[in-house]
């Protein structure tokens, strides 16, 4: 003779299993990746700072070396550029103006949950001599930023844009 188990023995029974089956579960979970936030946003402040450094120089691969293959330069008043030879172009055309002095600071810098992509804004100030004459300019900058597969950072998206007012057309 068989005897059925009761009702309770069967609730106690998937009681157990579920609790077994959340709590094992529980254990193979993948741990959270570490909050490296911080470190990242040191290490493009730094990155950002030896940009500067590598555009005083007035070296158009210094400044190259800072972009990812893919990156997409929208400078001032010209068309975006989103090739090597179309970023290098508007490199060159910047940091060929004769007697130009150029610097730009991050005020913000955010990295992502991920740590795989960040942004930072800031300031910047040129200078440059314009027939015979200083010219200068200072406006905003956005930068995008994506780690690489060293652990390094480089700028996938650039663009800068001036604070002063448009000048009047010449006659």
């Amino acid at each position: 003779m068989t005897t059925k188990p009761g009702k309770r023995a069967i609730t106690n029974l998937a009681t157990y299993l579920s609790l077994s089956c959340v709590l094992g579960m529980a254990g193979c979970a993948p741990a959270s990746a570490p909050d490296t936030r911080a470190a990242d946003e040191a290490a493009i402040r730094k990155a950002d700072a030896e940009w500067v450094q590598a555009a005083k120089s007035l070296k158009v691969d210094a400044w190259m070396a800072f972009y990812t293959d893919e990156a997409a330069v929208l400078p001032p008043n010209d068309k975006m550029a989103t090739s090597k030879e179309s970023i290098r172009k508007a490199v060159s055309d910047l940091l060929g103006l004769p007697g130009l002095s150029i610097s730009w600071t991050p005020a913000k810098v955010e990295v992502s949950r991920s740590g795989d992509l960040a942004y930072a804004y800031g300031a910047y100030d040129l200078s440059w001599t314009n027939g015979g004459k200083t010219a200068t300019d200072h406006g905003k900058n956005v930068e995008i930023w994506k780690k690489q597969p060293d652990g390094g950072w480089k700028c996938i998206v650039d663009t800068w844009n001036s604070d002063l007012p448009l000048a009047p057309p010449t006659s």
